[in-house]
C-alpha cells in the first residue's frame, strides 16, 4: 500500500468531498476473479443482481441468477454483497481502512462489468471506498445538490446527470473514496473488477427501532405518572410541563443501561450467515484442542466489537448481536478475538479460563469461529 496519511483522509475528506487515491494497492491482485461471483450469485442466500443496458433499455435481475445468458445481455455488471462472509481471501482488501471502527463497517460488495457497463448515475447515503480491480473504469463524481431522480426500471433508482468535478480513469490498485450525498456514475473501460467497502448510518428510524424492540421486552418501559398534577385550567389545554414530562419518560428510557446494551448489540449485528456445527463441540474439546497447539480463527467476515468497561459501556464483546461477559483475568485473550487474528494456546501468557473456553465454544458452535 502507498504512503498514506489517516489523519488528513479524515481531517479532509471523511465524509467531506471526494477523493481519488491512485496506486493505494501497489501491485495489486485481485483474491477472486468473475467465476468466483457468479458462482456465489447463484446462492438463494446471497443478495445478487445483474444490471444489464441493451438498446438503452435497462433490466435488473435479482439472484439467485440461474441463466447467466439470459440475464447477461448487452453491457452487464453482475453484483454480489457481502463477499467478505463467504470468502476470506478478500479480508486484506478491508484491512487498509481498519481506522474506521468495525461497527460502521457494512460489507464488500463485488461487481464484475464488462466494457461500457454500468449502474447509471445515483446517490447513495453511505461512505465507499470503490477499489480498481482488474481492468479500467471512468469514474465521474459531482457536488451535491438537488437532482431530479428517473426509475428507467422498477429497482434501479438513478439520477438525471451532474457536472462532475472529479472525472479520472481508475487502474488496478486505485481507489476512489465518495461520501453520502455525492453523485457517482462509473463505466467500464475494459471488463474490470470493483470492490465496494460500504459503511452503514443508523437513522433515527433505526434507532428508534432498537428502542421498540428494547421497550417491548419490559426494559425501561415505565407508564406515565403524575402524582403532582394540579387542577387545570381548562381541560383543553395542553400543559407544556405534561409534554417536557413525557419526553423526559422517553429520554430516561434511551439515558438507561438497558438501551446501551440494545444499541450495542444492534452496531454488532452484521448479518453473518450461520454455520452451526452438525455435533456442537465441548468446552472440553476446546480446551483439549487448545492444548494440543491447534489454532482458532473466526469465520469470514465475522468483526467483533469490544467494549472496555468504561464510561458507561460494559465490560463485553458483542458478536452478531450477542454479548460475552469479559472475566478480570481473560482480557488478554478477549482482546484476540477482537483482534480477528488466529491464536493458540501459545498467545498468552495466562491459560484461559472456563468462562472464556465457553464462550469460544459457542461462538464455534456458531459457526463464527473455526
Amino acid at each position: 500500500m502507498q504512503s498514506f496519511n489517516i489523519d488528513t483522509f479524515l481531517s479532509e475528506y471523511w465524509q467531506k468531498k471526494p477523493v481519488v487515491l491512485k496506486g493505494f494497492f501497489t501491485e495489486f491482485v485481485d483474491p477472486i476473479d468473475e467465476n468466483d461471483l457468479a458462482g456465489l450469485a447463484q446462492e438463494s442466500e446471497i443478495d445478487s443482481r445483474v444490471i444489464s443496458r441493451k438498446n438503452n433499455k435497462w433490466q435488473v435481475e435479482t439472484g439467485p441468477i440461474a441463466d447467466f445468458e439470459k440475464a447477461c445481455q448487452g453491457q452487464w455488471t453482475l453484483l454480489v454483497q457481502s463477499v467478505d462472509k463467504y470468502i476470506a481471501d478478500v479480508q486484506p482488501l478491508l484491512s487498509p481502512f481498519s481506522f474506521i471502527p468495525h461497527w460502521r463497517l457494512d460489507d464488500l460488495m463485488v461487481s464484475f462489468a464488462t466494457q461500457g457497463a454500468g449502474v447509471g448515475a445515483h446517490i447513495d447515503q453511505y461512505d465507499v471506498f470503490l477499489i480498481q480491480g482488474k481492468g479500467s473504469r471512468r469514474w465521474r463524481v459531482g457536488e451535491p445538490g438537488d437532482y431530479a431522480e428517473v426509475l428507467p426500471h422498477p429497482k434501479l433508482r438513478q439520477i438525471e446527470g451532474f457536472s462532475p468535478i472529479i472525472d479520472e480513469v481508475l487502474m488496478p490498485g486505485d481507489v476512489l473514496y465518495v461520501p453520502p450525498g455525492w453523485p457517482h456514475d462509473g463505466m467500464t473501460i475494459e471488463d474490470s473488477l470493483t470492490y465496494s467497502v460500504g459503511y452503514r448510518a443508523p437513522d433515527n428510524l433505526q434507532l428508534a427501532e432498537s428502542l421498540a424492540m428494547m421497550l417491548d421486552k419490559g426494559f425501561a418501559n415505565h407508564r406515565f405518572s403524575d402524582p403532582s398534577r394540579l387542577a387545570a385550567s381548562s381541560p383543553a389545554v395542553v400543559a407544556s410541563s405534561d409534554v417536557k414530562a413525557l419526553k423526559q419518560q422517553l429520554i430516561d428510557a434511551i439515558q438507561s443501561d438497558h438501551f446501551t446494551q440494545a444499541l450495542l448489540e444492534a452496531m454488532s449485528e452484521q448479518g453473518i450467515p450461520e454455520f452451526p456445527l452438525e455435533q456442537e463441540v465441548t468446552i472440553e474439546q476446546v480446551s483439549n484442542d487448545l492444548a494440543s497447539g491447534i489454532g482458532f480463527q473466526p469465520a469470514p467476515g465475522v468483526r467483533a466489537l469490544l467494549c472496555d468497561g468504561k464510561d458507561g459501556l460494559p465490560y463485553a464483546l458483542y458478536v452478531n448481536g450477542s454479548r460475552f461477559d469479559i472475566g478480570e483475568n481473560d482480557a488478554e485473550w478477549y482482546r484476540l478475538l477482537a483482534s480477528g487474528g488466529n491464536f493458540n494456546a501459545s498467545s498468552c501468557q495466562d491459560a484461559p479460563s472456563f468462562a472464556f473456553l465457553q464462550t469460544l465454544a459457542t461462538l464455534i458452535n456458531n459457526g463464527y469461529w473455526e
